[in-house]
């Protein structure tokens, strides 16, 4: 089976930078320029501090674009991928997930800076809107993680970003599943260029369904658990039976979760 992206993982230890930016950040001329450089050199020598640099540049000293909806969604997935840096510094990786929730969950102005996109972007790969799916899917998976890593007495409920509320975590977890129904061409690297020796990221929508296909196994869904990774082909091999004669018990779980696991992080 092909690698994938286990972003749960990165999530979880996902966090804000506050003070640990760069000092001193690369001077750009258009505000795409600045975006794809980054891009480019992340998928390039993974260096999400040159990355964040050159997002916050575009933000900061461009002027050809009104709105930054897309460089703020780029800032907020670079601060998630940032805090590897930072296992075992349990409050530096905090820090970066906040700011990468705070980015996530900008939505002004979000139609306006499409239309602008639209017209200012004329590189090959340029896409006035994929940054929203971008945006959608970062949330989630940074609220989903976030709630695994709350005391159980907080488990209960958390807060809805944009309107205050209580969202349980199924909630979320039915917003992942409909993210997956509304964007079965899901590709991270729509609107984003290759590194500079073709490197990309490989986190598509069949990256996401395996990601739900965990969501439901460690929240006690098996079968919908079961129903995700049947979906796939590639998973094919595996032969689960999703509706065990029974039900679900010791063996057929470890087969689930083996199959779950049979994939190689990088």
């Amino acid at each position: 089976m092909k690698k994938i992206f286990y972003l749960y993982i990165l999530i979880f230890l996902s966090c804000d930078p506050g003070p640990l930016g760069l000092d001193e950040e690369p001077g750009m001329y258009s505000y795409h320029d600045g975006l794809a450089i980054a891009w480019e050199s992340f998928f390039s020598e993974e260096d999400t501090e040159v990355a964040i640099a050159y997002v916050k540049s575009a933000i900061s000293e461009t002027e050809d674009e009104e709105y930054y909806n897309s460089a703020y969604t780029a800032l907020g997935w670079l601060y998630m991928f940032k805090s590897n840096d930072f296992i075992g510094e349990p409050d530096s990786i905090i820090a970066y997930r906040d700011s990468a929730f705070t980015r996530f969950s900008y939505i002004e102005n979000e139609t306006l800076a499409i239309d602008g996109y639209d017209e200012g972007c004329y590189f090959d790969f340029c896409c006035s809107d994929c940054f929203v799916a971008d945006r959608e899917l970062g949330l989630l998976y940074n609220q989903i993680e976030a709630f695994f890593i709350l005391p159980e007495e907080q488990q209960e409920i958390i807060l809805d970003p944009n309107t205050g509320n209580p969202t349980y975590l199924q909630a979320l977890i039915d917003q992942l599943a409909s993210f997956v129904q509304d964007n079965s061409d899901y590709d991270f690297m729509n609107g984003k260029p290759i590194g500079n020796n073709g490197e990309t990221m490989d986190l598509a929508i069949d990256d996401i369904i395996i990601y739900l296909s965990h969501v439901y196994f460690r929240t006690g869904q098996f079968t919908e658990s079961c129903n995700e990774l049947n979906s796939l082909e590639d998973y094919q091999d595996c032969e689960l039976d999703c509706n065990p004669l029974g039900g679900w018990n010791h063996t057929n779980l470890g087969a689930l979760l083996d199959c779950l696991n049979s994939e190689v992080l990088f």
